[in-house]
């Protein structure tokens, strides 16, 4: 399952070279939180360290920004900084009646109608299944980048960096030629596996290559 939290705002940005994608001083104010099963536990803080705390208890829920007209030609890099401390034990995203996560960071591009028509990767750390790309077993838009799986790394902040040019030709053909709405969301879920789980979120935003 997946969860979503959308902020709706205009950005301008001319020949920007980094757009934040979470404003800690102003505890995400701009973002929604949608809940799918549950209810959303989260924490955001802006000292010593900013981060955004997602933990479940059989629940699942998503935080989402939308960003209009953002370019990303000119800063194609999502960077983001991430620490999964618990995992729902047993997740599996290859097998639906498993997949939850503790942590994901979806990246979607919205077409008109866009709640049928729009394109999302789910960058994941999985507690079963290896790194790869995967299908997602409920939405047929949504593809899975698993970029750390397991035990390894737990509870240690990591970094991670990913062309978004590169990846949404890769995995769904896209070639981005122009400016266009972007959506952010930020995910944790244990329903399934009728779990808990506990990440962070720390700095997030996108970048010149």
């Amino acid at each position: 399952m997946i969860l979503f939290v959308v902020f709706f705002g205009i950005l301008r940005l001319e020949a920007q070279e980094k757009v934040n994608i979470g404003e800690y001083e102003t505890h995400f104010s701009d973002w929604t939180v949608k809940v799918f099963h549950g209810k959303a536990d989260y924490q955001i803080k802006a000292l010593p360290k900013p981060m955004i705390t997602l933990a479940t208890s059989k629940s699942n829920f998503m935080l989402v920004r939308e960003f209009k007209r953002l370019d990303l030609l000119q800063t194609p890099i999502l960077s983001f900084e991430w620490m999964v401390e618990k995992h729902p034990a047993g997740g599996d995203l290859r097998v639906k009646e498993k997949d939850d996560q503790a942590a994901g960071l979806y990246v979607t591009l919205p077409y008109f109608p866009e709640m049928i028509n729009f394109y999302s990767i789910g960058y994941v750390w999985d507690d079963q299944a290896p790194v790869g790309i995967y299908p997602s077993r409920w939405r047929s838009r949504i593809r899975y980048v698993v970029l750390r799986s397991g035990t390894d790394g737990l509870g240690q902040w990591q970094h991670e960096r990913r062309n978004l040019l590169h990846d949404f030709k890769t995995i769904w053909n896209i070639t981005i030629h122009h400016k266009q709405n972007v959506v952010v969301s930020l995910a944790a879920n244990s329903n399934n596996t009728v779990t808990s789980s506990l990440a962070s979120f720390g700095q997030m935003s996108f970048e010149k290559q």
